[in-house]
């Protein structure tokens, strides 16, 4: 029992500061601070995983407050692992420089054939590669970031412990891509556009804008890869990967899981908390822009309507596909001259396309970078002639169509053109008319008084060219462009190819759900945004209204002046007392018509849209992109297939969802990863999906993370595949 009196330890087995630490608790405390309390942290014993750690470290060279600090315990419980492993350390073997995790993770290779680790190398604070020299900082390598193997401490693809353990305590950026043999993987037949995804700089762009997802098992490039490949798959939103087994979607990727619902959209929420979308949206168009310039020779801009049913208050917007007006958010798509697409835009307030096609194509400059003239082509929802006046002053030529009714021309005066284009003839029955007027154009006030001062009218036109072409069935559709210069079949077509965006939206939504909401919530719209005043709308309609009671009541008294009887009533004055009730209605419809506009007069056209919302777009623009890569690297393998496949453009997309979905065989060397996918549903499909492996295979790619070069190949006749 201690005394309060003093802290002698004379005929005792404890020492002079436990006595003082016991008399201070049982000061403070009573009998009830001398109770000994649970310790706190972590116990005094390694489990089995950590002391395999403090082997590796021991060997490598790492000292005692090293391996404490990464394992989170003191130096005395590494000292007693040390004793009880019965490592002892040599004086003479330590040198300045301390090897990292990833110098000993590869020097253990496993007996059994079929696994090969990549190849290790240093993340920023962990270590360096064992030296005799002393350490410097290693010189800048150029090569591609995502390019570039991480380290790992496992060996087995299907046991990735050591991996997870060094993310969960911040040591690893990504994980390694680890493959074994297997007889038979689902659905990896999707590595079939790894190859094609490597060249295509989706990877390296993401690591470009937000660089890395650090401390993470499923870092940034395997993320990226795996919803590349869930898109390929069919796989459209987050919520869908619980319906596969994540084993043998792992074993595709390279892991012994593939991540869950919640991880997915955990790392969607990262990488939108950057609000670096927009961002990513134009590296990626600047790349494929800087990839081959005559993309942006004509470029195609169309508005896709999202129908929304959620609880926000948004703008509303029509869907002409159903008529009707509903709350929505409108997306504005900018597709190349191949009909890819190369950017979106979301307006936060359902802009009109004429609204929103200067700013986009000043951002289509912008991604340019020179004075280039390109051409956009948009539908019958953008004409404005004051618009196009401005485009072509801004360097931009213009292809759209004549909106309103036209008087048709004589079926003599059009005659049947061919050209070839792009290796196929195309041919159309066309009226070519050089300058036609299109509309009027605004006057500058000096140059008004100007004009009315010379007695000349102050009215100015835009006149365009006009290609009227004559369709089958006697319709005629009339084309207005500023480009002289291009063969007026080559003005029909470019125009007609317009269907593609078109055509695109349909498939996009049916295949990858793109107008699949991402992101629940929304958010405000700024402060600037406006909208039409509702009080002036509902007043418009009334003055509309009236207006055509108006023009009822002067059609009834036209019918009846034009049947009047002169015999009857020979004077005008006679025709008006006749008629005193009908004139009597006219003149009240016109009063009301005149207090309804003086009403309108009062009120402002437009007010503040604080009571709108807009939907949340960071995830959206991240999931388009993934998306957008999917469809361009998928129409580039139909493209390779043409010279195979003598359907390709009926039934090529068919063969490589088919493709994709095909299990397949993984063969694993030092240096190699074979793929080898299961037989088609027919011969010449297999034929053809053959020889597109052949292409793939001679790009000499390896599977992003690793150094294995990706070899593809279809099974042969015999069955090797169960």
């Amino acid at each position: 029992m201690p005394t309060a009196t003093g802290s002698s330890s004379t005929g005792t087995n404890h020492g002079v500061s436990t006595q003082a630490r016991w008399e201070r608790e049982y000061g403070k405390h009573g009998l009830d601070g001398l109770v000994s309390k649970k310790r706190t942290g972590r116990g005094r014993e390694l489990d089995k995983s950590q002391e395999g750690f403090v082997r590796r470290w021991f060997r490598a060279g790492q000292s005692n407050r090293q391996m404490a600090g990464r394992l989170g315990v003191d130096e005395a419980t590494i000292r007693r692992t040390l004793k009880r492993l019965g490592l002892t350390r040599n004086p003479a073997a330590t040198g300045p420089c301390l090897p990292g995790i990833e110098a000993t993770a590869s020097t253990a290779l496993p007996e059994s054939g079929g696994v090969v680790p990549a190849p290790t190398t240093s993340p920023a604070g962990v270590g360096s590669p064992p030296s005799s020299e002393p350490c410097e900082q290693d010189a800048p390598v150029s090569v591609a970031p995502w390019a570039t193997p991480s380290f790992t401490l496992d060996h087995d693809p299907r046991d990735r412990r050591g991996d997870r353990f060094l993310a969960r305590v911040g040591l690893l950026d990504d994980a390694v891509p680890l493959f074994a043999d297997a007889e038979c993987v689902p659905r990896a037949g999707a590595l079939l556009a790894v190859p094609l995804l490597v060249r295509h700089g989706l990877i390296e762009t993401f690591v470009k804008v937000y660089h890395s997802l650090h401390p993470s098992f499923y870092g940034l490039r395997t993320i990226v890869v795996t919803l590349f490949l869930a898109a390929l798959l069919r796989i459209k939103r987050p919520e869908h990967f619980k319906e596969y087994r994540p084993e043998d979607l792992g074993t595709i990727l390279g892991l012994d899981r593939v991540p869950e619902v919640k991880t997915v959209r955990r790392k969607f929420a990262r990488l939108a908390a950057m609000e670096h979308g927009q961002q990513l949206m134009e590296e990626m168009a600047r790349r494929r822009i800087a990839e081959d310039e005559e993309r942006v020779a004509f470029l195609y801009l169309d508005g896709h309507v999202r129908e929304y049913r959620g609880k926000f208050p948004l703008f509303e917007a029509k869907k002409a596909q159903r008529q009707v007006v509903t709350p929505a958010a409108t997306d504005t798509w900018v597709h190349t001259a191949d009909g890819e697409p190369l950017l979106v835009v979301t307006s936060e307030m359902n802009a009109h396309l004429t609204q929103v096609l200067e700013p986009i194509l000043a951002d289509v400059r912008r991604l340019v970078g020179d004075a280039r003239r390109m051409t956009a082509i948009f539908d019958r929802g953008g004409f404005s002639p004051k618009l196009f006046a401005r485009l072509i002053a801004a360097g931009f030529d213009v292809i759209t169509y004549r909106k309103g009714k036209g008087k048709n021309l004589a079926p003599t005066r059009f005659a049947v053109q061919r050209q070839k284009i792009d290796g196929v003839w195309r041919e159309y029955t066309i009226c070519d008319r050089p300058r036609v007027r299109v509309g009027g154009l605004p006057v500058a006030k000096k140059q008004k008084r100007k004009l009315a001062g010379a007695k000349k009218t102050t009215k100015r036109y835009l006149w365009m060219r006009e290609v009227r072409v004559l369709r089958e069935d006697g319709r005629q559709t009339a084309i207005f462009t500023n480009r002289q210069e291009l063969p007026a079949v080559m003005v029909a077509y470019r125009i007609f190819f317009r269907w593609c965006q078109e055509n695109y939206f349909k498939y996009m939504d049916e295949e990858f759900a793109l107008d699949a909401l991402l992101e629940y919530g929304a958010q405000d719209v700024s402060e600037t945004t406006d909208r039409r005043n509702p009080e002036w709308l509902r007043l418009t309609r009334r003055v509309q209204e009236a207006r055509a009671e108006v023009a009822r009541f002067q059609s009834e008294l036209g019918k009846e002046a034009a049947a009047n009887d002169e015999a009857a009533r020979p004077t005008m004055r006679g025709f008006k007392i006749a008629h005193a009730r009908l004139r009597e209605q006219l003149q009240k419809a016109e009063a009301k018509v005149d207090r309804l506009l003086r009403q309108r007069k009062k009120v402002p056209p437009r007010s503040p849209a604080s009571d709108r919302k807009a939907l949340k777009t960071e995830k959206k623009l991240i999931a388009d992109t993934i998306k957008m890569a999917a469809y361009q690297v998928e129409t580039q393998l139909l493209g390779m297939l043409q010279d195979h496949y003598a359907r390709a453009d009926e039934e090529g997309r068919t063969l490589l969802h088919a493709a994709f979905q095909s299990p397949a065989r993984l063969e694993v060397t030092d240096q190699e990863l074979r793929v080898t996918i299961a037989a088609q549903s027919s011969p010449h499909r297999t034929a053809a999906l053959g020889a597109l492996c052949q292409q793939l295979d001679g790009l000499a790619v390896p599977f992003p993370g690793t150094h294995l070069r990706l070899r593809l190949a279809v099974q042969a006749p015999e069955p090797v595949i169960s």
